[in-house]
């Protein structure tokens, strides 16, 4: 790898970190900016035939971040034919997983991350592939894998706001409300900016005659970041938040 293309990566994952913690502090249009600055100099840096895997893989990252799911594929592919660890090499099979998914080919992101499943167990592969199930359980009408699948995660870890929030709307989508409630208000007691559990908490709300509360969570939702992977939009929250001005 050259030294102006690895100068360029070393930018890059700089200011996609940076972009990280500002989005994590809800400075939204900060963390925009410092995440274009990353994918600019992430794209300059995999020019270099000899780009390491370790800038390829975190570019697919924050492609999939922007829903450039099929270009974070191609990334992720030309990354797993690289000498790495056994360890990035599950996280990559992850990302590759999510990306399947995200593109319409659900069945083969499930397979995917089973396999991955086999040999790393954490709440990331927890969250991702308990979702998956969901939203494959939600096509056939069978809950079974699903339910099964979440309730290990959540014996995986009962604090982990992703899988609290995924037991919530497989609750939801079974037609239980007050069980999917109840999660939902566990992963906002633990993580009170994840902006899918503030939509579907701020439903259920406004369907109880909250509407202070809920209004006040949309509103929370709106100033916060809505990337690709999460599983509501902006223009979900909006769409309610003006009903419920109406």
């Amino acid at each position: 790898m050259s030294i102006l293309s690895e100068l360029k990566g070393r930018k890059a994952y700089m200011d996609h970190v940076d972009g990280n913690r500002l989005s994590d502090a809800g400075k939204v249009e900060q963390a925009a900016a410092k995440y274009q600055a990353a994918l600019e100099n992430y794209a300059k840096a995999a020019e270099d035939k000899a780009c390491k895997s370790n800038y390829l893989t975190a570019y697919s990252v924050l492609l999939m971040r922007y829903r450039r799911f099929e270009e974070a594929m191609e990334i992720l592919r030309r990354a797993d034919k690289m000498p790495m660890g056994k360890q990035d090499k599950l996280n990559l099979r992850v990302n590759y997983a999510i990306c399947q998914w995200k593109t319409g080919r659900l069945d083969a992101g499930i397979e995917l991350m089973k396999s991955v499943f086999n040999d790393l167990k954490n709440s990331v592969v927890y969250g991702s592939l308990g979702y998956m199930l969901i939203e494959k359980a939600t096509q056939t009408g069978d809950f079974t894998e699903a339910l099964a699948f979440n309730q290990e995660a959540y014996d995986y870890d009962d604090e982990d706001a992703v899988v609290l929030d995924n037991l919530g709307q497989l609750y939801l989508r079974m037609g239980d409300k007050e069980k999917a409630l109840g999660y939902f208000e566990r992963a906002h007691e633990e993580k009170p900016k994840q902006v899918d559990t503030l939509y579907y908490l701020a439903r259920l709300y406004s369907e109880q005659g909250k509407t202070a509360e809920a209004k006040e969570l949309l509103e929370t939702a709106l100033r916060g970041n809505f990337s690709a992977l999460c599983t509501t939009t902006r223009e979900m929250s909006q769409e309610l938040y003006d009903s419920l001005r109406a």
